[in-house]
């Protein structure tokens, strides 16, 4: 058949039914692409692990016990603050402690390092451990170990997340920080 019994037979030249029989898959292909795409290139994280919910760190499971201002804790306990916690706090900022509970569970066990751990705030900014007691410690199948680190955090900082070790992301919850101003 010819190009012109072609178009006389369905009324347009073979070579736009050929587009025209491409276009549909192809706009298809586009949508799921951009569907797909979205989510790899988008930056955005994973949600945070409620408050008292385990997360999962390389060999075992993280759970924040909880979360409060340093001196508070400090009177509560009957402690004396460490040394390396006596110096000034920034200007807008306060120290706050959190409890974290770390169980190994695979059987290599796990290396819990307290410098893997950070609070990440709104905003983006992220404030590193100033203290932590361990700071490093090995654990075997089934240990679990109670950590507590400190971290120097503005007043008015807005969802606070302990990010760590595989990066696990931990909620610290409201009550500690509602934006109102320090405690």
């Amino acid at each position: 058949m010819t190009t012109q019994e072609a178009t006389a037979v369905t009324g347009e030249p073979p070579v736009q039914r050929s587009r025209r029989r491409w276009t549909l898959p192809a706009l298809f292909l586009l949508a799921l692409l951009l569907v797909l795409g979205r989510d790899v290139f988008s930056g955005e994280e994973e949600p945070s692990t409620m408050l008292g919910a385990s997360g999962s760190v390389p060999g075992g499971l993280a759970r924040l016990n909880g979360v409060m201002p340093y001196q508070e804790f400090a009177a509560l306990e009957q402690r004396q603050t460490p040394p390396e916690l006596d110096g000034d706090v920034p200007s807008g900022a306060h120290q706050v402690i959190v409890l974290l509970e770390i169980t190994a569970m695979e059987p290599g066990g796990l290396e819990f390092d307290a410098d893997d751990y950070a609070v990440d705030r709104l905003g983006g900014s992220r404030s590193p451990v100033v203290w932590a007691s361990p700071s490093e410690a090995p654990l075997a199948q089934g240990e679990t170990m109670q950590a507590e680190l400190v971290f120097e955090v503005p007043d008015k900082a807005l969802e606070l997340t302990l990010e760590g070790a595989g990066d696990v992301r931990l909620s610290m919850g409201t009550d500690h920080h509602s934006g109102a101003g320090g405690r």
